[in-house]
């Protein structure tokens, strides 16, 4: 069963995160150790210590508090909203990974809104496809954790409110970065009634201790190696390989040689059997047909024959209900 690389890359960055902390407030703590040590020794220090890219000047006893309160509270406040950008990043990110996986979950019928120039100007359905899958994206982003719970629920059937993690818990976290992000750690009304237990008042400043910050990420990286199961469940494998047919006859010196790409606009139509039966009045297209590669609902026909015959078959496919020709390429060989 393989794997999803928006998984893989999660668990790395909150890794990446986890150590970036723990190494940072270890030299905190050996600093302000340090600091401690020559403060109650009475010997001369430095009135003020510089840093080596200078942006800010210490005086020892000034330095010693904010390495025992403001800077650990800082590095906490840094990493949590990282975390969660990077679960959000993940979130979406493996989105693509399934469509690659398996088209059929986004046949959703529901109306989508396009100008009217892209769609004269857009190449072939696999380009719509994409933007479609784009568009999701940034609704999603924009939406944060709200959206997307909604989403997976709709679209792949996932519920990821009810897994076995307190999803309560996650709603916080996310919520408390919010917070961090958009009012500096202050809470408002919502945040307040929303969770009572945690004792805050309205218009207080959050603090982060290190319990706090340890257990979140631990319940971050759970809850997405639970849906990361629950998505692997579901679309195990990539359904979208291309499939071949291979006619009978080759490139031959002398022959026009045609590259066709054609979308499928009817998911039911199969376009392999419809090409290989095609007959104008008793020539049939299968013996020009060198091979014909599908994948969704795009499909690139291979043909090699003389100017008149391979025109005969032209009008038959360009005026089907079910296909539409996005461009036809001579292969020069």
């Amino acid at each position: 069963m393989r794997g999803f690389e928006a998984y893989n890359k999660f668990k790395k960055d909150l890794r990446d995160l986890r150590q970036l902390y723990d190494i940072t407030y270890h030299l905190y703590q050996t600093e302000t150790t340090k600091l401690d040590i020559e403060l109650k020794s009475g010997t001369d220090i430095s009135p003020t210590l510089k840093t080596s890219i200078g942006s800010i000047e210490h005086s020892p006893t000034a330095l010693y508090r904010r390495l025992q309160h403001l800077y650990p509270f800082k590095l906490r406040q840094l990493i949590l909203i990282s975390s969660i950008t990077t679960l959000e990043v993940y979130l979406t990110d493996v989105i693509l990974e399934i469509f690659k996986r398996d088209i059929t979950p986004f046949k959703v019928n529901e109306p989508v809104t396009f100008q009217k120039n892209y769609l004269l100007s857009v190449a072939n359905i696999g380009k719509i496809q994409k933007d479609l899958i784009t568009k999701d994206f940034r609704n999603l982003t924009s939406g944060g954790l709200k959206e997307i719970v909604k989403y997976y629920k709709k679209m792949f059937g996932i519920d990821i409110k009810n897994l076995s993690v307190n999803f309560q818990e996650i709603e916080e976290i996310h919520i408390r970065r919010h917070l961090f992000v958009h009012r500096n750690g202050i809470t408002d009304m919502e945040y307040v009634n929303k969770y009572p237990h945690l004792g805050f008042q309205v218009g207080q400043k959050i603090k982060i201790d290190h319990k706090y910050l340890i257990n979140s990420l631990n319940k971050l990286s759970e809850f997405a190696g639970l849906i990361n199961k629950e998505i692997l469940k579901k679309y195990p494998e990539i359904n979208r390989a291309p499939k071949y047919y291979t006619g009978t006859k080759s490139f031959e010196q002398g022959d026009i040689k045609l590259m066709i790409q054609i979308s499928i606009l009817i998911n039911s139509f199969d376009v392999v059997s419809y090409l290989i039966n095609l007959d104008i009045k008793g020539h049939k297209l299968l013996d020009y047909i060198v091979q014909i590669t599908t994948i969704d609902n795009s499909c690139i026909l291979f043909l090699s024959g003389k100017q008149a015959d391979l025109s005969k078959f032209y009008k038959p496919i360009k005026d089907h209900d079910s296909m539409l020709i996005n461009k036809t390429i001579e292969i020069k060989k």
